[in-house]
């Protein structure tokens, strides 16, 4: 297994990977998910030097999307109170935060 290559194609949502069929073909496909979870794993096992503030930055982006897909599961109890209209822009904000963030450290 090739762990950044799997990376890369996921990050570019080629090559049948995870992303591309999440966002291509609205699947949730369970073997492209199994190999990018291990290569996220190998790369982490490998390339051991990653700034603690890319870890929280990291941990603190994942929390709140996954409090956002909680707050709009319709099976969960757990809902955001005085989320405002215009959240998706506001998420939007976030992500092109992140993106920056990591894009810099390159």
């Amino acid at each position: 297994m090739d762990a950044k290559k799997i990376l890369e194609d996921n990050y570019k949502a080629e090559n049948e990977s995870f992303v591309y069929y999440l966002k291509e073909k609205s699947l949730f496909n369970k073997d492209a998910f199994r190999k990018l979870y291990e290569s996220i794993n190998s790369l982490a096992e490998s390339e051991v030097e990653i700034s603690r503030t890319a870890q929280q930055i990291n941990s603190v982006y994942g929390k709140i999307l996954k409090y956002f897909l909680y707050n709009f599961d319709t099976e969960d109890p757990y809902k955001i109170t005085n989320l405002p209209d215009n959240y998706n822009k506001m998420l939007g904000y976030l992500d092109k935060a992140v993106e920056y963030y990591f894009s810099t450290r390159i």
